[in-house]
């Protein structure tokens, strides 16, 4: 399943999302978020989704690729389902043994799953269309006014970079570290969900040791090259809107503001 997650990769691809202005991309993430948190009623969720879908489509980026991504949050998503359905107290639609499914409690599932859907939708778009170095740089470039109030934008903004630099990376190393327990007779796919975590847990050990090596290594090749958080920094490449964002824009606040609305009225 390790090797099936692609949340957090970048898809290279010449399309008109990609092209974008990171910062715009980086709004226009936010603004949907927060609008999501407004909407209470299911069927809102549908046009939130047919404007997902059409950022994909102009992303170029492949359905196979989308669900792939969504596979490993499958579990979470039905634990959250079946949690929500059971705890919320209401009108009983039906009974399984103890429990007793509730229609506030089934519509109250159904609202839970559809918002972190497609928040995980909107934010792996984001990392697909976006380099971590593009990400840094948008995020040090829009929060530079916290500079004035002594925040440390261009550490967060670095910190941020190397976290999703290294999550295929540690990704990769799991994959690795799996494939050698399997030649030595693991099998981790047969058992039940109890046996099969506790043949996962062998996998930390060597996954923090390398992760701290790593660490180690990153850290002594800045030194080396003189990195200092000292004085103003130059890029290769500065952001620049361009006629493409200031559209971009102006849809995400049609947006925003149309589900906002929608949210607080339907």
């Amino acid at each position: 399943m390790l090797r099936d997650i692609t949340i957090g990769k970048y898809y290279n691809k010449a399309s008109v999302i990609h092209q974008m202005d990171c910062r715009t991309k980086l709004a226009g993430t936010l603004l949907y978020i927060i609008a999501l948190f407004f909407v209470e009623n299911p069927i809102v969720y549908i046009p939130c989704l047919v404007y997902l879908l059409i950022l994909y489509r102009l992303a170029a980026i492949p359905w196979s690729y989308i669900l792939k991504g969504l596979r490993g949050f499958a579990l979470l998503l039905l634990f959250t389902f079946v949690f929500q359905s059971l705890i919320t107290d209401g009108r009983a639609l039906f009974s399984i043994g103890i429990f007793t499914v509730s229609q506030e409690g089934l519509l109250k599932a159904v609202r839970l799953v559809s918002r972190i859907v497609l928040m995980v939708l909107m934010a792996s778009l984001l990392a697909y269309t976006t380099t971590p170095t593009q990400m840094a740089a948008g995020l040090e470039k829009s929060l530079g006014f916290l500079e004035k109030i002594k925040v440390p934008v261009h550490e967060m903004a670095m910190m941020v970079s190397i976290a999703f630099r290294f999550i295929p990376v540690f990704i990769e190393e799991v994959n690795i570290i799996m494939d050698a327990q399997a030649s030595r007779g693991v099998d981790f796919h047969s058992g039940n969900v109890v046996k099969r975590m506790g043949k996962v847990m062998p996998l930390v050990v060597p996954l923090f040791v390398s992760a701290i090596r790593r660490s180690a290594d990153l850290a002594m090749a800045m030194e080396a090259r003189g990195y200092t958080d000292a004085g103003s920094r130059t890029r290769y490449r500065e952001l620049v809107y361009t006629s493409k964002d200031r559209t971009a824009y102006l849809v995400i606040l049609v947006m925003t503001s149309a589900v906002i609305a929608a949210g607080l009225l339907v």
